[in-house]
């Protein structure tokens, strides 16, 4: 590659690590995800009520705050945090929480699966989207990790919510474009309802529950709130899933 394009090349990479990965991105995440966080550690003290739990939450983020105020036995999971500039999206200090290095991604590397005990609750929310690897060994690596009762919590975007349909219909993509900063990947893949449950049973999962929820719906005058509005009756067409998983036995 010549010097040009190269120059050209880190240009678009910082510009997108400025929009995606910086001080004020991170604010924003914290700021906009308050609802689902607020929903999943909701989700997670119905199935797993007891707060001296053992609990792993999969990338360290403003959830793992959240879940720390209830839990007292947490740890994060996923980048070397020293060597991690993007994928980590904390903005409150937690310095008590013990983090578990382990590049999902190589998952599918079974000798290298994390041995770091076993976990009453393991959270993975937003993450299996971002993961150009196929989610039965992520799962299969988590699933390890869980005590014989434990619970795994799984929340991503549904592929399949009204919004989406609409704007394909329009001729327009629902997803988003690959990044070019493989630090903090996008979307790489987006999963129905029923994927997910199918991928999990193939792991040795069972669903236990199964929500759809709407987050970061803060225009209440936009045309996709209308389109929220029409898809109540349907929670299938909304825009997040929750899978609550066990292991079978």
């Amino acid at each position: 590659m010549d010097l040009v394009a190269a120059q050209k090349f880190s240009q678009m990479v910082e510009a997108e690590k400025a929009r995606t990965c910086g001080e004020e991105s991170q604010h924003c995440y914290a700021v906009m995800h308050q609802e689902r966080f607020a929903d999943v550690l909701g989700l997670c003290c119905t199935f797993v009520p007891d707060s001296s739990a053992r609990v792993l939450d999969i990338g360290r983020s403003e959830l793992t705050f959240y879940l720390s105020n209830f839990y007292r036995d947490i740890h994060s999971l996923g980048f070397d945090p020293k060597l991690d500039n993007g994928g980590h999206r904390e903005v409150s200090r937690m310095d008590s929480v013990p983090h578990i290095v382990f590049d999902l991604l190589h998952a599918d590397r079974f000798d290298d699966w994390p041995r770091c005990g076993h976990f009453d609750l393991i959270v993975f929310s937003e993450v299996i989207e971002h993961l150009c690897l196929a989610p039965e060994y992520v799962l299969a690596a988590l699933g390890a990790l869980l005590k014989e009762d434990g619970v795994l919590i799984c929340t991503t975007p549904n592929a399949a919510d009204l919004a989406k349909r609409i704007r394909l219909v329009l001729g327009r993509n629902p997803y988003e474009r690959l990044r070019l900063y493989s630090m903090n990947p996008g979307h790489i893949r987006e999963y129905t309802g029923t994927e997910l449950r199918e991928i999990a049973e193939s792991v040795g999962f069972q669903c236990v529950h199964q929500a759809y929820f709407n987050w970061f719906q803060t225009d209440r005058h936009s045309i996709k709130e209308i389109f929220k509005k029409l898809a109540r009756s349907y929670p299938s067409f909304r825009s997040f899933q929750a899978c609550v998983l066990k292991r079978n036995s």
